[in-house]
């Protein structure tokens, strides 16, 4: 499966417009140059969760904005790395992020991604948080690029709406597309109501 399908459906999951926030796919695209050309063994056992992890990363830490300033102007760019590396371009940041993540696996095996959260003691909770719910997205992820490459209809668990106007329900997708189409054709329509 593609790369950056899997990186573009995270983020999907995450917030249905996260994908179509204008840095996303020269994100996306700089995940999968970083992870394909990286010439160290994965971090977590696969290039595919390495990229789920940076792009978990990278909305968190950034709303998937190349040129950001945060922690007091102390943090750059779409991983919040340090000013050499957090201004310059998007790939060098995403290279430079993955370098990082390797050296967190040499001084933190049980927890890679803490020194990129904080520090392994201060930000092992946090960073076991953000890896476990990034892996649970790629899979979320490849269950739903599959569904869609064989046509086949969206049911996830939890995955049944009600409708408080109308009390109807309804199988809402993880689609955003889907969703939100749903939810605006089960909306009743008031005459006193502006239409968006």
């Amino acid at each position: 499966m593609p790369l950056k399908a899997l990186v573009m459906a995270i983020w999907s999951a995450m917030h249905p417009m996260a994908p179509s926030l204008p840095d996303a796919h020269e994100i996306a695209d700089a995940i999968v140059i970083a992870v394909s050309q990286d010439a160290a063994p994965p971090v977590f056992g696969s290039r595919e969760e390495d990229a789920a992890v940076m792009a978990y990363y990278a909305l968190r830490e950034s709303w998937l904005r190349k040129h950001v300033v945060g922690d007091g102007g102390r943090s750059f760019g779409v991983w919040q790395e340090n000013s050499r590396t957090g201004r310059a371009d998007v790939v060098t940041q995403a290279r430079a992020w993955l370098v990082l993540l390797h050296e967190g696996a040499r001084i933190c095996p049980a927890n890679p991604a803490a020194p990129l959260s904080g520090g392994c003691q201060a930000a092992a909770r946090l960073a076991a948080r953000r890896v476990t719910k990034a892996l649970e997205l790629l899979e979320l992820a490849k269950r739903t690029l599959a569904a869609a490459d064989a046509s086949e209809p969206l049911v996830p668990a939890r995955a049944v709406t009600s409708f408080p106007q109308t009390g109807r329900r309804a199988i809402a997708s993880t689609d955003p597309v889907r969703s939100r189409r749903a939810a605006i054709c089960n909306q009743p329509i008031s005459l006193q109501q502006p239409i968006n």
